[in-house]
């Protein structure tokens, strides 16, 4: 009787040490790079609005495009990373078909995700995110230093519906004759949703709001169309 005891109660513990590596490998792949998943054949298609206005010259230009990136492969390395290729394609509108733009990459690290753009190097996010993380944007790379930072996580409505949504600050500063700002917000199983990036010259007029005293600058906004996992 104490035999069959034994037996049944090593039984259980096995049972349970099993199920507990489970979960902790199921927590592990679901929340390391939840904000910016990256499946092979998945794809984002964004609405492009970029700015250029000098009044000085009376310009004051607007041009709109789409863009979607895909996810086409893994590119075979013998790194401590893994590699994507990030085929980029444009079109004018959705009555266009799209054509190819050109080709970026995409590094995932045990704890950082990169992207090559234009062959820049960029750290985009850490992973796993944590609110109010903080590093260098451009530490891999020859432009000044930009220190991200995790600023907030919260529910926005991403494509009709609400997704939790991480902010990521590359610069915010501004003063009575400039203003510039930069951010990306990385949504929940969806990736990079909204990108912000302001550089423009203010006039000096306290009572009037920024967007109606540019002078001279870029404006640009990428915003979330559509998404296939």
């Amino acid at each position: 009787m104490r035999k069959i005891i034994l037996v049944i109660l090593s039984i259980v513990i096995i049972s349970f040490w099993s199920c507990q590596k489970d979960k902790v490998n199921i927590s592990e792949y679901n929340f390391k790079n939840i904000y910016f998943p990256i499946h092979i054949g998945s794809w984002i298609s964004y609405q492009i609005e970029s700015i250029n206005i000098d009044t000085q010259i009376d310009v004051n230009d607007t041009v709109s495009y789409q863009i979607k990136e895909l996810i086409e492969s893994e590119l075979q390395n013998f790194t401590n990373f893994n590699t994507y290729r990030v085929e980029r394609y444009y079109r004018k509108d959705s009555t266009e078909e799209w054509e190819i733009l050109n080709v970026w990459e995409l590094r995932e690290y045990d704890k950082r995700i990169h992207k090559i753009e234009e062959n820049v190097e960029y750290i985009r996010l850490l992973t796993p995110v944590k609110l109010h993380q903080n590093w260098d944007g451009n530490l891999y790379n020859y432009q000044e230093q930009e220190n991200c930072e995790l600023r907030k996580i919260e529910f926005t409505n991403i494509g009709q519906k609400m997704s939790e949504t991480a902010f990521v600050t590359h610069y915010d500063f501004s003063s009575l004759i400039d203003k510039h700002f930069s951010e990306e917000q990385y949504a929940k199983n969806i990736g990079l949703v909204n990108k912000t990036i302001i550089d423009v010259d203010l006039n000096i007029d306290p009572n009037t709001p920024w967007e109606n005293k540019i002078t001279k600058g870029e404006i640009y906004y990428q915003t979330y169309l559509d998404s296939y996992e």
